[in-house]
């Protein structure tokens, strides 16, 4: 199996939405990545355009893993990368539908009055893998460690472009990988965004939601190592 070019790389991760680099754990653990090649980019500033220095003057051989809204910043920057290739899980790669601002502003709301986990409880969408109890129990540990973070993370939601432009002029491999049971981000559009990229690739992950990399960090692992392998074997 070919394990070169992922657990001997430099990875910089980019969280979600209320979360912490913990959704990212499992995920790396069953790839073999030393804590050390781990950086991670926090989600505090509510502009995509603030996050342009955390993607500038990366090692050529970095490999760069976005959740959610996390995924949706970095794909902003899919045309100006120098890094070896771009991975993104739960991906909406559309301008943010208007319909949610409400919805978003009454999370943030609640976030900073009664906690992250408090307040995400009743809104968790379905979580499946192998022991879902226990990913909601950690997804809500998440949401309370980055509480403070809400506002910034809502406005930048809010104000997002799409992220197809920068896409379609990406130079570097990207791969998409969306659960089936995602309603959160469809699967048609992570479809549509790894589609759009000129060296793109979608996989469906069956059976799992919008939280992939925490219900079972083992298959998003497989799904990345044999997307490897199989530009291994063409090089």
């Amino acid at each position: 199996m070919v394990t070169d070019g992922l657990s001997d790389k430099p990875w910089l991760l980019v969280p979600g939405t209320l979360c912490t680099g913990a959704v990212f754990d499992g995920f790396l653990n069953a790839l073999g990545v030393a804590d050390g090649e781990r950086t991670y980019v926090t989600l505090d500033r509510p502009s995509v355009d603030d996050y342009r220095a955390d993607f500038e003057g990366l090692a050529d051989d970095t490999i760069i893993c976005g959740f959610s809204l996390g995924a949706i910043v970095a794909a902003h920057f899919a045309d100006s990368i120098t890094a070896d290739r771009l991975i993104f899980f739960g991906l909406n790669p559309y301008a943010d539908d208007p319909a949610k601002a409400p919805s978003r502003h009454a999370l943030a709301q609640d976030v900073a009055a009664q906690g992250g986990a408090a307040a995400l409880r009743t809104r968790l969408p379905d979580v499946f893998g192998p022991d879902p109890d226990a990913t909601r129990t950690a997804i809500c540990q998440m949401a309370d460690e980055s509480a403070p973070l809400i506002s910034a993370q809502t406005q930048l939601a809010l104000s997002r472009s799409g992220a197809l432009p920068a896409l379609k002029r990406a130079a570097i491999p990207v791969l998409t990988a969306t659960g089936t049971q995602d309603q959160a981000a469809l699967p048609d559009q992570g479809r549509a965004a790894a589609q759009s990229a000129p060296n793109g690739q979608f996989c469906e992950l069956v059976g799992l939601g919008h939280f992939a990399l925490m219900e079972n960090p083992d298959v998003c692992a497989t799904v990345v190592r044999n997307w490897h392998e199989a530009r291994h074997e063409h090089i």
